[in-house]
């Protein structure tokens, strides 16, 4: 009888991982004729290989150890269409700072800081919240109560004020910055893992999976979690264009990533005071900001639309 049920059980398994390889192919399939998937790809994959090969590539030091007094503020090269003195300027695609720093590697290296802390912190957010929210969604009584409470505790905040508040008490460094995000983005991660998996509790195969004398965990992590997987892929997507926000947005505050790190949050800071005599120092900072979340969202809503296209909302 053991030997019998066993073998239902694994048999159930292999049928729902073929099915699996079946609907990632077909989805692989809509993703690339999907425009936004495409765009939004194709946008972080650039920006992700710049920043893995920042170190490699042929650009200038973004923090050098001496600072020339002549190179500061120097326009790009091709700012002389615009009438602007650039006989210093040759070699800086996007300028150079307030200190004679190229804007341009200084951009290239501020998306590793943003990159690394928004995946870092999205990630630990992810496994938080759907450790939580599956727990609370599967066994449902006193845990989901426990754990609903907490989650709708730090759903009433906004995430970009819970950061700030806890990057402001831990203080201001990058790892304190990952930490903060975590914390503040975990919630919407557990929200949605919950309401998934209360419903997939109660389908058919699940329980099927009981009936042959599966334990609780391995229906949470074999049957229950990858039938959620859609809408945390997107929620996750999303994510990271938020962390990327919120991150640009503490170092701009002061309480993120401390300089001479570099970082688009402060560089936009710092170029503040020069947008009429150095424009350069700010815009182009704020433009690969501003196309790297625009990636990110793109490929978010595109996977919305591939995955599941009742998903609408998937917001905070």
């Amino acid at each position: 009888m053991r030997l019998r049920k066993g073998l239902n059980d694994r048999l159930l398994g292999w049928k729902m991982a073929g099915g699996a390889r079946e609907t990632i192919a077909d989805m692989i399939q809509r993703g690339s004729r999907n425009k936004m998937v495409v765009i939004g790809l194709s946008v972080i994959v650039v920006m992700v290989a710049l920043a893995v090969f920042a170190p490699v590539l042929p650009i200038a030091d973004p923090t050098p150890s001496e600072i020339h007094p002549e190179d500061q503020t120097l326009p790009p090269h091709w700012f002389r269409f615009f009438g602007y003195n650039v006989s210093k300027g040759d070699g800086h695609i996007f300028g150079t700072d307030e200190l004679g720093r190229d804007v341009f590697s200084r951009v290239i290296w501020g998306a590793r800081v943003s990159l690394l802390v928004a995946t870092l912190a999205v990630f630990f957010s992810l496994v938080i919240g759907v450790l939580l929210g599956l727990t609370a969604g599967y066994f449902g009584g006193k845990v989901d109560y426990i754990i609903a409470s907490t989650i709708d505790l730090f759903w009433t905040f906004p995430a970009f004020l819970l950061a700030l508040a806890f990057a402001a008490a831990l203080g201001p460094s990058l790892n304190n910055v990952i930490l903060a995000i975590s914390i503040s983005y975990w919630a919407g991660f557990a929200r949605l893992m919950r309401g998934q998996a209360l419903a997939v509790r109660e389908r058919l195969f699940v329980e099927a999976s009981r009936a042959l004398g599966a334990k609780n965990i391995r229906i949470m992590f074999t049957h229950v979690l990858p039938n959620c997987l859609a809408p945390l892929i997107v929620w996750a997507s999303i994510g990271v264009a938020d962390a990327i926000t919120i991150e640009s947005s503490l170092s701009f505050l002061g309480v993120g990533t401390q300089p001479p790190t570099p970082s688009w949050g402060y560089m936009l800071y710092r170029g503040i005071p020069y947008l009429e005599e150095a424009p350069w120092m700010a815009t182009f900072t704020g433009l690969v900001l501003l196309l790297t979340i625009l990636g990110f969202n793109l490929l978010g809503d595109g996977l919305r639309d591939v995955l599941d296209p009742r998903m609408k909302g998937l917001r905070r």
